[in-house]
């Protein structure tokens, strides 16, 4: 390995171990230092005997051709899926397909909601024409732009309150032009093949990729320290030392940071002007909780996703299991597995609460949702604290002004992955920006920012990689 370079990696989260992954294949020994007990941060696959959890519904899709390379180098042909994407919005007791179709619409919610929902959404569409913007202040703004205020309301802005723990009329909305898709006034059959939604996804949950990872670096001697929570990150004279909260400590030439960006700027020294430290603190992040549900009876779900927009359920989304991989359950086991995901900021009281408290609402939730009735064989919490980057309209401009004053002051300091630049990304950005940034490490011209920028990247297509 090559001697001259001392690399330090905060985070084994995605992007934490691509860069490990990356730095390894140009014969540099990183040192990784993770907060948690576990590799793969919110892409983990955390384990109860036989029963596997996925925290967030993690689909293997990319554009990239080098990281659909990099997932494929990782794992057997034989421990990839290829999984169908079925998702839908129950509202009112009716799953609703999920990208909205527009005959379901019309057809599902009774005629006089159908008619009033087409009628709004005419009325939007032809008065954004008439009165065309790039650039929309909130996410409620463009919300009913594009769907109409009836439709919106119905499907989007209960479910945006529940997830991102905040009145939409306060949400950017650049995220939602590459995560929501307009409706479609075809039926995905009507369609063709091409229209059809499809992942990888790998046969023991998402967690089995970071695991082989962590194993591929083993074999080079790099093995990340785990419960090292970092507490101090100094910079003097070229030489960066990170100091562990157990007081352990570690230098090198450079930093690979993926921990929340506010704490970074937090935990900087010298410490970084009051401003940028002001705006940094301002950065918010919400966490989800994911309690792991195998009921006995078996309910016809035909859904990987179910989204829950209205009041009757406190869940935001929940999971299907069993439709993602019968492997995340134990072997012949024949009942209803389920993934309720609840957001909460890392403060509030829901991420405070037993888990016995928490078991009263997920048991409230399976009654609204039809599963009331059934004996639960196992049960699992999850907690991930800082699961996602809150898009408030400051945020962009936030993240602008201290992305330039560590270029500025600190060139070797490489922020990346969703929490490192505070940008709501998905595992393959996060892939990109680490290996953007090793590049920029050996003196590439290369952007690890512009990573993900593109307004009108959409999660759809079949996906083959």
């Amino acid at each position: 390995m090559e001697s001259k370079r001392n690399p330090l990696i905060i985070g084994a989260g995605p992007a934490g171990l691509t860069a490990a992954l990356e730095l390894v294949k140009r014969r540099v020994t990183p040192r990784i230092f993770e907060a948690s007990a576990h590799v793969g941060g919110l892409a983990r696959t955390p384990t109860e005997g036989d029963w596997r959890v996925d925290p967030g519904g993690h689909r293997f899709f990319t554009r990239s051709e080098e990281i659909a390379d990099l997932w494929r180098s990782l794992l057997p042909e034989d421990q990839w899926l290829s999984v169908r994407r079925r998702s839908a919005m129950l509202v009112d007791g009716r799953y609703v397909r999920y990208p909205l179709v527009g005959r379901d619409l019309i057809s599902q919610l009774g005629f006089r909601s159908g008619m009033r929902g087409l009628a709004n959404f005419m009325w939007s569409r032809l008065r954004s024409r008439i009165r065309p913007t790039d650039e929309l202040p909130s996410f409620r703004d463009w919300g009913t732009q594009q769907f109409g205020r009836h439709w919106y309301e119905i499907f989007f802005d209960g479910y945006v309150r529940k997830t991102w723990l905040a009145d939409p009329g306060t949400l950017a909305s650049d995220w939602a032009n590459q995560r929501i898709k307009p409706i479609s006034w075809r039926t995905p059959s009507e369609q063709g093949s091409s229209a059809e939604a499809v992942f990888r996804y790998p046969k023991y949950g998402p967690g089995q990729v970071w695991e082989a990872v962590a194993a591929s670096l083993a074999g080079f001697g790099v093995v990340p320290s785990l419960n090292s929570y970092v507490a101090s990150i100094r910079h003097v004279g070229g030489t960066w030392t990170i100091e562990l909260q157990n007081g352990e400590t570690a230098s090198g030439d450079t930093v690979f940071s993926s921990m929340p960006l506010r704490l970074l700027i937090e935990n900087l020294k010298p410490t970084p002007p009051k401003h940028i430290r002001e705006i940094a603190a301002s950065l918010k992040h919400r966490s989800v909780i994911t309690v792991a549900v195998a009921l006995n009876g078996h309910y016809d779900i035909p859904y990987n996703w179910v989204y829950t927009p209205g009041e009757e359920f406190r869940v935001g989304r929940i999971q299907n299991y069993g439709r993602w991989s019968s492997a995340l359950a134990p072997e012949n086991w024949n009942g209803t597995y389920l993934g309720l995901e609840y957001y909460t900021l890392p403060t509030d009281d829901l991420w405070v609460v037993s888990d016995e408290s928490l078991g009263e609402i997920v048991e409230q939730d399976l009654r609204t949702l039809g599963a009331g009735d059934s004996a639960i064989d196992h049960c699992m919490f999850v907690r991930s604290q800082f699961a996602y980057p809150i898009n408030d309209p400051a945020r962009e401009q936030s993240v602008a002004t201290i992305r330039d004053y560590l270029r500025r002051n600190h060139p070797s300091l490489h922020p990346m992955g969703r929490n490192g630049m505070h940008h709501y990304d998905n595992q393959d950005h996060a892939m990109l920006s680490a290996l953007r940034s090793v590049a920029q490490y050996f003196g590439a011209n290369v952007d690890p920012w512009q990573v993900n920028t593109d307004r009108d990247y959409l999660e759809s297509g079949l996906i083959t990689g």
